[in-house]
């Protein structure tokens, strides 16, 4: 048997090498298939099916409080060092939170990224430093943390790779650390940015149970499982809720797996547009199975021949089957070549938009997947043509010009897998379409400030430079006075969060009204900004005055809020010269002296959030972003915001530095990367579709030209002829639009979660892809028909 199948594959190859134009279109529709399957599959594993690089990860897990305004939450230190002490699930449980600090290196001040974690994270993950050592317990306390252990990257890039910088001591934002470790190459926590890592040191005392801002990590014991932990840590939460209800009041954990907190959010759209490629491999499929069933018909007589000579069906349908297979490879190799070409694009493109973007590769896993779907599609393009050799007759394909009854079954394949071509094209069709009004609904949202012409950057002082308040005010007014300076710059201002760059939360209440009940208390966005922030965003004032150079720290506390908090926390009444009590460590009620536009804080597709803005000077910040408008190109003004900082203090860096645009932009990047992706998949999929509606119309010409020769002859028009080729041709595309609109009614709502303001079944998007079908179809049909309104009556009837 391996012999037979040896020598059909060396005729097979006989067979394609005779046809090149035939074998070329199908490996290069087979290689568009295969290849977006394999980079799509490429993207799904590297996020969703790889483990995470940690010693047996599925037993690593994410604990989160659950707070009742937020739902799933970070978590509070007090709640953390409580948790530490009285869960019995876990073999380790550790807390973390990213920072950023200023190394002095030979080129100047620049910024790296931290994370402030446990002593023993890198026990609990079970990845230990290559050189050095990790943090022991009692450097896990104030003042005895000036330790540091160092990323890869970071050893590598700043250091030179020298061992001898272990024992070393380094200056991070003013403060001196001694090296003590070397992470492995490749090793992350909590993300690829963070550049080294250091004690976080809480003081038991001293630890806020109120702030959240903790990311807890643990380690489940190897007899536990997920459930039983969630319900022990969901005890203790309400314990503590119950002993602590001022700060805690009605608050519970939730404990869920680590690769399913990293992935989740992106899992349901990755999935969606791998099933999307999926159909694009089945378009391909049904294209090269229609080129394979018109080359069968073509090679009737040559089968009949091979027939009569003693070939059984098996024999043929294996030959049929082995040239399908070889095609299918050719196009899977190339296909492959494809995806590990489209890779660099891949992360680049989906860079902000997934996570473990850098795990996306063209490894064993994928080369496997790219073989299967290789062997899967050439045995289902392959059985509609065996299926037609097989019950092809001897007689009648061997009379002269007669015709096979497979001739008329393989007409009706034909027109079968094109009807199912054209239906699953407009499937994916809607499906961009969808997506696209969605994203064109969410880029028309206004965000509530002006973000063209504004340059965004950040600026974090050192503790050990600037400890109090005053010093920080300092630094700030002195580097606003130096961007006002700057002649290109309209207006300049600060403020701890930017829009669409972080949430910053905090708890009010309002002066005069009654306590709320525990875990009762309202919240809103909390900004401490400068009194041209407003200016320099294009956030209009509605009512009241704003911010000006008086409101300092020792005048009465004033308070601007935005129009959504006006509408929620004072519905019927004026809030100007109403107090609050801001939850941000003051004393005393803010006075309430403006109401301001409302904001998207979150992101266009969050709806405004209520916001309250007060005086940095009276709520100062160590790490502040500046934001400076001009009449240009706001990244121009990107030297004089670097200088305007080293005048100011030498050893800050300014980072971040960006378009507010760009920072706009980033904010929908996940929603645009599979808008983009998926009208690829559709691009394709109508491509595929318009070249096999071409094929089958073109070869029903080939087969009817005595026929239209005949018609001309008795007197029939050219026009007549365009409308009997593109009428049969439009009646298989209006079939397949038919039943690929119901099919999309009913799979559009998988997309729910990805439109905005777009319902599955909007009817301007139903109608404007069949529109779009419909005319590359008519298109699809008139080229072949044009060939067939110059046939010759005489010169048709003579070769018959």
């Amino acid at each position: 048997m391996f012999a037979d199948v040896l020598r059909d594959a060396r005729y097979a190859l006989r067979q394609l090498t005779r046809t090149p134009g035939f074998t070329a279109i199908g490996i290069l529709t087979l290689a568009l298939g295969i290849g977006a399957t394999s980079a799509m599959f490429s993207v799904i594993n590297g996020v969703l099916l790889r483990p995470l690089p940690f010693p047996e990860p599925d037993r690593l897990v994410r604990v989160y409080e659950i707070v009742p305004q937020y739902g799933r939450f970070s978590v509070a230190p007090a709640s953390f060092l409580d948790w530490r002490q009285q869960n019995t699930v876990f073999e380790r449980i550790a807390g973390f939170y990213e920072n950023s600090a200023t190394l002095i290196g030979a080129g100047g001040p620049e910024h790296v990224n931290n994370a402030l974690v446990s002593w023993d994270l890198f026990e609990l993950l079970r990845v230990q430093p290559i050189l050095g050592r990790g943090f022991a317990a009692e450097e896990d306390a104030p003042g005895k943390n000036q330790v540091v252990v160092l990323s890869h990257a970071m050893w590598q890039q700043r250091f030179g790779a020298d061992p001898a910088v272990l024992g070393r001591s380094v200056t991070l934002s003013g403060t001196p650390s001694t090296v003590i470790g070397i992470m492995p190459p490749g090793f992350y926590f909590p993300t690829r940015e963070a550049e080294y890592w250091t004690p976080m040191a809480f003081n038991p005392a001293k630890a806020p149970r109120g702030g959240h801002f903790l990311g807890v990590v643990a380690r489940l014991k190897p007899d536990m499982g997920l459930q039983p932990a969630e319900a022990e840590m969901k005890t203790i939460a309400e314990r503590l809720a119950k002993q602590y209800p001022e700060s805690s009041a009605n608050e519970s954990a939730e404990v869920i797996p680590m690769h399913e907190q990293i992935t989740g959010d992106v899992r349901p759209a990755l999935l969606t547009l791998l099933a999307a490629v999926g159909v694009v491999v089945l378009i391909a499929c049904a294209n090269v199975a229609n080129l394979l069933l018109v080359r069968a018909s073509v090679r009737e007589k040559e089968i009949g021949i091979r027939a009569a000579l003693g070939a059984g069906r098996r024999r043929l349908v294996r030959q049929m089957l082995v040239e399908s297979l070889l095609l299918a490879f050719a196009g899977g190799a190339l296909g492959l070549a494809l995806a590990y070409a489209a890779i660099p694009a891949i992360r680049t493109f989906s860079a902000g938009s997934i996570p473990r973007v850098a795990d996306i590769s063209i490894d064993g896993t994928v080369l496997l997947f790219a073989l299967a779907v290789s062997l899967v599609t050439g045995v289902i393009f392959g059985l509609a043509p065996a299926w037609q050799v097989s019950r092809a007759g001897v007689a009648g394909v061997l009379k002269e010009g007669g015709r096979s009854s497979a001739t008329v079954g393989g007409r009706w394949v034909r027109s079968g897998l094109l009807v199912a071509e054209v239906a699953l094209s407009i499937v994916l069709l809607v499906g961009a379409t969808l997506l696209l009004r969605s994203f064109d609904r969410l880029t028309s949202v206004d965000p509530g400030f002006r973000p063209e012409r504004v340059l965004a950057f950040r600026v974090s002082l050192p503790n050990a430079s600037y400890p109090k308040d005053p010093n920080r005010i300092a630094f700030f007014d002195a580097l606003l006075q130096k961007l006002a300076g700057v002649p290109e710059i309209r207006a300049a201002g600060i403020v701890q969060t930017l829009p669409m760059r972080g949430s910053f939360v905090l708890s009010f209440t309002v002066q005069g009204r009654p306590a709320p009940k525990p875990g009762e208390t309202p919240s809103a966005h909390h900004r401490a900004v400068s009194p041209d922030y407003f200016r320099a965003l294009g956030i209009p004032l509605l009512r009241g005055r704003p911010f000006t150079d008086g409101d300092v720290e020792k005048s009465p506390m004033v308070a601007v809020v935005d129009e959504e908090f006006a509408r929620q926390h004072f519905p019927n009444e004026d809030p100007i010269g109403r107090g609050l009590d801001i939850g941000n460590g003051t004393d005393g009620f803010y006075q309430i002296v403006g109401v301001a536009g409302k904001v998207r804080q979150e992101g266009l597709d969050a709806n405004p959030s209520p916001t309250m803005y007060v005086p940095f000077r009276q709520d100062a910040y160590s790490s502040m972003w500046v934001v400076a408008r001009t009449d240009g190109d706001p990244l121009q003004l990107t030297s004089a915001a670097r200088r305007a900082v080293r005048d100011v203090d030498a050893a800050l860096p300014a980072y971040s530095v960006s378009a507010l645009e760009t920072i706009v932009t980033e904010s929908v990047a996940p929603r645009r990367f599979s808008m983009l992706l998926l009208g690829l998949f559709a691009v394709i999929a109508l491509f595929l579709a318009a070249v096999g509606l071409y094929g089958v119309v073109s070869y029903t010409v080939s087969q009817r030209t005595q026929e239209i020769g005949v018609r001309m002859a008795v007197g029939a028009q050219r026009g007549d002829v365009v409308r009997l080729i593109v009428g049969g041709g439009m009646k298989l595309a209006l079939a397949g639009i038919a039943i690929g609109l119901v099919a999309a009614a009913g799979l559009s709502r998988m997309l729910q979660t990805m439109l905005f303001e777009v319902a599955p079944s909007d009817p301007a998007s139903y109608a404007a892809t069949a529109l779009v079908l419909l005319t590359v179809a008519a298109f699809a049909c008139y080229v072949p028909a044009r060939r067939a309104m110059r046939v010759d009556p005489i010169v048709a009837l003579r070769a018959e």
